[in-house]
């Protein structure tokens, strides 16, 4: 579970900003509370919705997750992104924390960045009275400072860790490192490696990869999947997979070969998606090992005929496109504690649909669940309607010098209509438009 997460010099965040998921003293919902039990305990919320206007940032917060979590299971890769540019002073440092909990402990996992590569990386075990220093590494000049907590290098095998720590590459991560060539003795970056795994972001653009090989090998899923379609309303009655050919599917021949040659000699049951313009296509080999190519349609019926109506993908709506990242997730949060991070849940979908994917949300919770759902929105009806805490509210607002700011509903206290109360401004994190009349329209004919 996300305990907190701490962004600095990053997108439009100037100065040290903090979200935390802590819960506070409320009795409200039990549920979307996991209570602290032992001395050293946390007591962490559930589920968090942001809010705010547009370009108010909050999207740069769950960015900022995807790159944390990318550096903590690859490495540096690249991946872009944009110090605070709006001051006279730029700095090309950045950094991002979270402080998140898994298997009763809790850890904090931090990186310092620029856009030539890592500049620090960290893992400390936290706790109400202290924090134990795991190992940190600092880049000075060319050369790496690194430091692992002495009681592991006591232990056999210290020798091969600092070999570890001294050769991860440059741009890599000590995280990615240890893992990747089988190091031994510290469990807490295996924990920490694990939650990171754990931690799903999807994005409006972004879309889960796993799901159509599941259609097929898991009949269970398929079922759960298909009657949630259409209880959702879609017009969907089934999932089905048709055979193609690669060029009947207008796939570039450079990755139909890049695929072919990393499919080449491995397991039958191994196969590749990919996702373009609203299509599922996939590749797999058959029992005899030969490739096959695949699209993942949906099956419509109308009222009294028993024929299928075979669609493409990208004929559903928008909306419907989105409950193929969605419904995975219910069903995967049904058996497994996993952290789902969304960025504008709301995107596409009618508002009934998106307080009800809250609600069955809420319903698979459980006391001793660790599941946790984090969303941005710009949906108000939930305020009044979804069935959320005080303290999981956040609303974000950028001022005049571009920085973003985040601030939680408990610190307003109140007593009103939340709804109306946030429409009306009072929490800030809304549109706030100039004077029409300010606009030159001009003589400009439309053509």
């Amino acid at each position: 579970m996300l305990l907190s997460a701490k962004f600095e010099n990053i997108y439009s965040f100037k100065e040290e900003t903090r979200i935390l998921f802590t819960a506070s003293k409320s009795d409200q919902l039990p549920l979307h509370v996991s209570r602290a039990e032992k001395r050293d305990d946390i007591s962490i919320l559930r589920m968090g919705l942001i809010y705010g206007a547009n370009a108010s940032g909050k999207s740069n917060i769950i960015k900022c997750l995807g790159i944390i979590k990318s550096f903590a299971l690859n490495g540096w890769s690249h991946k872009r992104y944009d110090y605070f540019k709006m001051t006279k002073e730029p700095k090309e440092r950045s950094s991002i924390e979270l402080e998140f909990k898994i298997d009763g402990h809790f850890f904090a996992y931090g990186i310092a960045f620029s856009k030539g590569g890592l500049l620090e990386e960290w893992l400390y075990k936290t706790g109400r009275r202290n924090d134990i220093m795991i190992f940190e590494r600092k880049r000075i000049g060319d050369d790496w400072e690194n430091v692992i907590a002495p009681q592991f290098l006591k232990e056999e095998g210290s020798q091969f860790l600092n070999y570890l720590i001294e050769g991860t590459p440059t741009k890599g991560t000590f995280l990615n490192e240890y893992i990747e060539r089988n190091g031994k003795g510290i469990d807490a970056i295996k924990l920490t490696r694990k939650w990171f795994e754990n931690l799903n972001i999807i994005f409006p653009e972004t879309h889960r990869t796993d799901f159509p090989f599941r259609v097929v090998s898991d009949t269970q899923f398929k079922t759960v999947m298909r009657e949630l379609l259409e209880y959702f309303g879609t017009g969907i009655s089934d999932i089905c997979r048709v055979e193609s050919k690669p060029e009947e599917l207008n796939i570039p021949d450079r990755i139909r070969q890049k695929i072919e040659e990393n499919l080449e000699g491995k397991n039958s049951d191994t196969g590749a998606v990919i996702h373009n313009n609203s299509r599922f296509i996939f590749a797999e080999k058959d029992e005899s090992k030969n490739l096959k190519w695949y699209e993942l349609k949906t099956v419509h019926k109308k009222a009294g005929d028993d024929s299928d109506f075979i669609f493409d993908l990208f004929e559903e709506s928008d909306g419907t496109s989105r409950l193929f990242d969605f419904i995975p997730m219910l069903i995967d949060m049904r058996t497994n504690d996993a952290v789902y991070v969304i960025d504008e849940i709301d995107r596409s979908l009618h508002p009934m649909l998106t307080l009800k994917l809250l609600e069955m949300y809420n319903n698979l919770l459980r006391d001793n669940s660790q599941m946790q759902l984090i969303c941005t929105t710009h949906e108000s009806n939930l305020l009044s309607t979804a069935p959320i805490r005080l303290d999981e509210i956040w609303f974000v607002e950028k001022d005049k010098q571009g920085e973003s700011h985040l601030s939680s509903l408990c610190e307003y206290k109140p007593r009103e209509n939340i709804q109306k109360g946030y429409l009306n401004g009072r929490y800030g994190a809304i549109p706030f438009f100039g004077e029409l009349n300010n606009i030159h329209w001009g003589d400009a004919k439309q053509k």
